[in-house]
């Protein structure tokens, strides 16, 4: 599996959080990030003025490991994480502006400062996302933050999301990257929605179909929007008596 993952990981960088270039302006230098921190999983790569940190990632990204790549059904190669001291440094070595990147399945890159485990596992959780379908980044950007945005814990709560109050989004207009109802304020409770209803095994069906809920889950589009909202409704906007 390494062998077939090597090529991509030389030319793919996608950003979260951010945007910029397809293609990184330069790789990360070892010179800029002069640590090591090697653990059983990671290897991960830092300098002076994110040392304090490095426990608490490493710990983080340790812990996640064995139920990410449970839950996507992939093992990966140890990965290497690129701890940049702030936004101008990852800026320099990504080309992107964000707080993080994957560089291909085997790195990924994040703002180290302030501390944000939940951005490391995130994108390591697109790590192994890749592992289970190199094309993953050509799914909807929907389903590709989902997955990563639900095994970090980000959830923003429904209830603080009036569009999910409102007029419930179609997966079209959460497949983007910002505005009042982008992916990353809702795409938590989507994942939640697949994994409860067609378990772990559903999920990466949609995974290596890139998205097509149809063919993967046996729903039209329609349909799975409206139980996704059904969904959303049961558990986290319903009256309380």
């Amino acid at each position: 599996m390494a062998g077939g993952l090597a090529p991509l990981a030389l030319s793919l960088l996608v950003a979260c959080r951010g945007s910029g270039p397809s293609s990184p302006s330069e790789t990360a230098k070892p010179a800029l990030l002069p640590l090591t921190l090697t653990t059983e999983h990671f290897v991960l790569h830092y300098n002076d003025a994110s040392a304090a940190l490095m426990p608490a990632y490493a710990r983080a990204l340790e812990e996640s490991w064995a139920r990410i790549t449970s839950d996507l059904g992939r093992t990966v190669p140890r990965i290497e994480g690129f701890f940049h001291p702030d936004a101008q440094s990852f800026t320099a070595a990504t080309g992107f502006q964000a707080t993080g990147s994957v560089e291909g399945p085997l790195r990924f890159h994040i703002m180290a400062v302030p501390l944000a485990p939940e951005v490391a596992v995130h994108e390591f959780a697109h790590n192994v996302t890749l592992a289970l379908n190199p094309a993953a980044p050509d799914n909807p950007i929907w389903l590709w933050e989902s997955v990563a945005i639900y095994e970090a814990g980000q959830l923003v709560p429904p209830s603080s999301v009036p569009c999910l109050a409102g007029d419930f989004p179609s997966l079209a207009e959460v497949n983007r990257r910002d505005g009042p109802c982008s992916v990353y304020r809702v795409g938590f409770t989507i994942v939640e929605f697949v994994v409860e209803s067609w378990g772990w095994d559903g999920l990466r069906a949609l995974v290596a179909a890139n998205g097509d809920v149809a063919q993967a889950l046996g729903l039209p589009v329609q349909a799975f929007e409206s139980r996704w909202r059904e969904f959303v409704e049961s558990r986290y906007l319903a009256q309380q008596p």
